[in-house]
C-alpha cells in the first residue's frame, strides 16, 4: 500500500470507461492518461494522449453515468428493522479499467442497498464535480444522500489512483480529502443514534473525522469495527479502542497477528485459530471474522464458537470491494437471524462473485452467483 501527498500529481492508466469515450462516438484510445493537477491535490482533468478531442472530466463523468444496470439483481427487501449506518470515506477509486466509486463505507452500503437492506450514508465530499457525482452515483443506487456533508472550504473529493498486480490493489490515497473534515453535528450523531454503525480506521487520520467518527460509535446500539488497515494511517491504539467491546470486528489475515501484537499476545508458532481465540478474548467483542483473500474465511463468536468456510473456485479480475461486500453481506445476514455458519458462506460466496468484476461495488448479479463452486 503506497500513500502519497504530492503537490503535483501526475499519473498514468487506461481509459475511465469504454461507455467515456463511445458515448461520444468515439474509439477508445489505446492510451490515456488521467493527469491531476493537485491544488490541494485536486484532481483537475482527464487527457487522452494523442486523442484530438480530449474529454475533460466532467466530460468523462457524464458518459459514464450511461453505464447499465444488471438486469438480474438479488435485491429483496431485508425483514430485519435494525438501523444500519456507515461511516467513513466517500471517495473515487481510479483503477486501470476506468473510474469507479470507492470507499470502504460507501462500498458496504451499495451492497447492503444490493441485498435489499437501506444504510445511512455519512461522509463528506468536495463542492466540486467529483462530489456532486459521488451524491448522484450513490441516489442512482437508491441510496439517501442526507448524511452526506459538503465542504464549502476548498477540500476536494476523496480520489485513489489504485494499481492492480495480479488483481491485488496498491493505493496512492490523496491527502487531504474532504471525508478527513467530517463534522461531529448534531445531525451526525443523530443519524447513528441507537444504529448498527460500520465505520474503520482510515477515515480517522484526520482528528476532524476522528472525533466524528468516535461521536458516532458512541451513539450506536451496535459496533461494526472494519479495522481496514491502510500504511502509513496506522493508529494502534485508535485501532484496539474501537475494537474492544464491539459486536463485529473483521480483520484480514495480515490485519489479525497486527491487532494481537498491539494487545501484547504472542503471535511466534501460534497457528490462526489459536490466534484469534487469544485476540478474541482480550478485546472482548461479540463476534470475530477474519478474511482469508481467495481462501474463504473464519468468525469466533460468543454464541456459536469457531467455524470456517474455504471460499470459492474463481478467476479474480479485481479484488477492490471485495472484503466490503463480505462484510455487507455477513452483515445482512446476521441482523436478519441467520446462523453464523450460512451466514458466512454466503458472505463468502458474494464477496467471490465481486472478486470477478470491475470496480468495487458491481450489481449483483444471481445467477453468476449463484453458479460459483465451493473449493
Amino acid at each position: 500500500i503506497r500513500t502519497s501527498t504530492p503537490p503535483k500529481m501526475p499519473f498514468s492508466a487506461y481509459a475511465m470507461s469504454t461507455s467515456a469515450f463511445t458515448a461520444g462516438a468515439r474509439t477508445p484510445p489505446a492510451r490515456t492518461r488521467r493527469r491531476a493537477s493537485v491544488a490541494g491535490s485536486r484532481v483537475a482533468s482527464l487527457v487522452a494522449v494523442g486523442a484530438p478531442n480530449r474529454p475533460t472530466t466532467a466530460q468523462a463523468l457524464r458518459a459514464c453515468r450511461s453505464q447499465p444496470r444488471r438486469a438480474a439483481s438479488l435485491r429483496v427487501e431485508a425483514a430485519s428493522g435494525e438501523r444500519v449506518a456507515v461511516i467513513g470515506e466517500a471517495l473515487w477509486d481510479s483503477l486501470p479499467a476506468g473510474l469507479f466509486l470507492g470507499g470502504a463505507p460507501a462500498n458496504v452500503a451499495c451492497h447492503l442497498n444490493e441485498l435489499g437492506r437501506d444504510a445511512t450514508v455519512i461522509s463528506r465530499v468536495g463542492d466540486d464535480e467529483l462530489g456532486r457525482e459521488v451524491l448522484r452515483r450513490l441516489q442512482g443506487r437508491g441510496l439517501a444522500t442526507d448524511a452526506i456533508q459538503i465542504d464549502t472550504g476548498g477540500i476536494p473529493t476523496g480520489f485513489v489512483v489504485v494499481t492492480m498486480e495480479n488483481a491485488m490493489p496498491s493505493y496512492d490515497i490523496v491527502q487531504p480529502s474532504a471525508w478527513d473534515a467530517m463534522d461531529p453535528t448534531d445531525d451526525l450523531v443523530a443519524s447513528c443514534a441507537g444504529a448498527v454503525v460500520v465505520y474503520g480506521s482510515l477515515a480517522q487520520r484526520d482528528a476532524r473525522s476522528r472525533a466524528a467518527i468516535t461521536a458516532a460509535a458512541n451513539a450506536a446500539a451496535k459496533r461494526v469495527f472494519d479495522i481496514n488497515l491502510r500504511k502509513p494511517f496506522i493508529d494502534p491504539e485508535l485501532c484496539v479502542e474501537h475494537a474492544r467491546g464491539c459486536w463485529l470486528l473483521k480483520l484480514n489475515d495480515e490485519e489479525l497477528p497486527e491487532m494481537a501484537k498491539w494487545l501484547g499476545l504472542d503471535v511466534d508458532g501460534v497457528d490462526a485459530k489459536e490466534l484469534a481465540y487469544a485476540t478474541f478474548n482480550a478485546l472482548d467483542c461479540e463476534m470475530l471474522c477474519v478474511t482469508r483473500g481467495g481462501d474463504g474465511a473464519a468468525m469466533l463468536t460468543k454464541k456459536a464458537g469457531w467455524m470456517e468456510h474455504p471460499g470459492f473456485q474463481v478467476a479474480a479480475v479485481d479484488t477492490v470491494g471485495a472484503g466490503d461486500s463480505f462484510l455487507a453481506t455477513l452483515l445482512d445476514r446476521l441482523l436478519e437471524g441467520i446462523a453464523p455458519e450460512v451466514a458466512l458462506e454466503r458472505a463468502c460466496r458474494i464477496g467471490a462473485f465481486v472478486a470477478t468484476q470491475q470496480g468495487a461495488t458491481p450489481r449483483h448479479d444471481a445467477e453468476g452467483i449463484k453458479a460459483l463452486k465451493h473449493k
